[in-house]
């Protein structure tokens, strides 16, 4: 049965296509005057086909991650012989693995294409590699226990190397999430995630009970990893993608709606609605 419901999440993420992200790109320009925007006018662009255009990870795993990546440009130097931008950048998945980063410098220019053979660190590209590492290493985990790990150890590779590089803003507090995803007290969030969506996957096929039991292992994992460390990192960004579902996976079981609004008090309503 569990097998079946995890061929069910590949199917429901991916629809019949063998692209493996598929993300919406949005750069804003407007802290820039219209010159700088001429600048940079076709980064848009050439996120999304460096992103969409590429195969990130192995056949057998191939389906479709689709999400939204936006990057806001604030300000724009001329250093020596290239333009050095500071922006924010922003990703998110359909399934919940979503990601903030405020502090990314890099240099760009229009004519240059974004590479993905090369060998060298790019400020630019590899920032895009880190988070596609990031998000699709999440997702792989909701599929079985801890598949995600390879591309998150290419993730701590590529943050390692970052900082020993000349554009090392931002890298460390990279790394340090990372870390803490992949941190021990993390571990058994990471468990019960194929848990949680065999849970959803149940629930959508009108499987109650199934959904019920699922979902049961998985408020044990989110417990673990609260009593441990209650503003734990990764507990945090999955509760704000999942509270719904959560709520509804307990509706009508006031105590496990409890327990979930003692540790997500945030989104106590969402859990509150869901009481007898």
């Amino acid at each position: 049965m569990k097998n079946l419901l995890w061929l069910f999440l590949f199917l429901f993420f991916s629809g019949s296509h063998a692209q493996v992200l598929r993300m919406t790109v949005k750069v804003e320009l407007s802290h820039l005057n219209v010159d700088q925007q001429q600048d940079i006018i076709n980064l848009e662009e050439k996120i999304s086909e460096y992103y969409n255009n590429f195969d990130w990870i192995e056949d057998e795993y191939e389906y479709d991650v689709n999400g939204n990546v936006q990057v806001i440009i604030e300000t724009v130097q001329q250093k020596s012989y290239e333009r050095v931008y500071k922006a924010q950048f922003l990703i998110s998945t359909e399934s919940g693995e979503n990601f903030y980063d405020k502090n990314w410098v890099f240099p760009y220019e229009n004519s240059s294409p974004l590479d993905h053979s090369n060998p060298q660190f790019d400020a630019l590209t590899d920032l895009l590699n880190f988070y596609a590492f990031l998000v699709l290493a999440g997702e792989l985990d909701d599929i079985d226990i801890f598949l995600g790990s390879p591309l998150y150890e290419q993730g701590l590779s590529l943050a390692n190397r970052a900082m020993m590089s000349n554009y090392p803003q931002g890298w460390n507090t990279r790394l340090e999430s990372l870390q803490k995803i992949t941190n021990i007290r993390t571990r058994p969030l990471r468990e019960i995630k194929p848990d949680f969506f065999a849970a959803v996957a149940s629930l959508s096929e009108g499987e109650d009970t199934d959904a019920f039991k699922y979902a049961e292992k998985a408020l044990e994992g989110i417990k673990q990893v609260f009593n441990a460390q209650p503003n734990n990192y990764y507990l945090r960004i999955f509760l704000d993608a999942h509270y719904r579902e959560l709520s509804l996976l307990f509706s009508g079981h006031n105590e496990y709606l409890e327990t979930l609004l003692t540790i997500d008090s945030k989104h106590r309503e969402s859990y509150r609605e869901h009481m007898n």
